[in-house]
């Protein structure tokens, strides 16, 4: 397993209608994360993930690898993949739900190691940005619930 050094993190892009609150912040090597959730979370929210490698001697990043998940079906299967194995080390550091729905609330990940995230092979040594948009899925609609983004380096 490779060692993950954060280099930059924003989560400050969310809907007001869902979340009041997003506060993130980085501590010798720990995620801190607070929301405030102002209506209930039920079947239906997805996450879209990129995940995009730096181009050697460039500013440019190149996506790599992208997907959509089903945040509720993941948690609720009792089939173990490489995202609800992610999800797994949360929990232990926070107050999210297991299931769906979620209610409204203040929920929280405190002093959350990522070196303790499983890095999948095709993520080799390297910069990388990882982005995610969280959606509820409404009456046929995808509504916006928020997003983070994150810049890495895999050693």
């Amino acid at each position: 397993m490779g060692k993950i050094i954060m280099l930059e993190s924003k989560c400050g892009d969310y809907n007001r209608s869902y979340l009041s609150n997003v506060t993130l912040w980085i501590k010798n090597s720990r995620v801190n994360l607070e929301v405030c959730l102002l209506r209930d979370l039920f079947a239906g929210v997805t996450m879209d993930m990129e995940f995009l490698i730096s181009m050697q001697n460039s500013i440019k990043y190149q996506k790599i690898f992208q997907y959509s998940l089903d945040c509720c079906t993941m948690l609720a299967q009792k089939r173990n993949n490489m995202f609800k194995r992610w999800f797994s080390t949360f929990f232990s550091s926070g107050n999210f739900k297991r299931y769906c729905p979620v209610e409204p609330g203040i929920y929280y990940l405190r002093d959350y190691n990522y070196n303790t995230l499983f890095i999948p092979k095709f993520l080799y040594s390297g910069k990388y940005r990882v982005k995610f948009d969280m959606f509820q899925l409404r009456n046929r609609d995808r509504d916006y619930v928020m997003g983070c983004a994150f810049e890495v380096e895999i050693k």
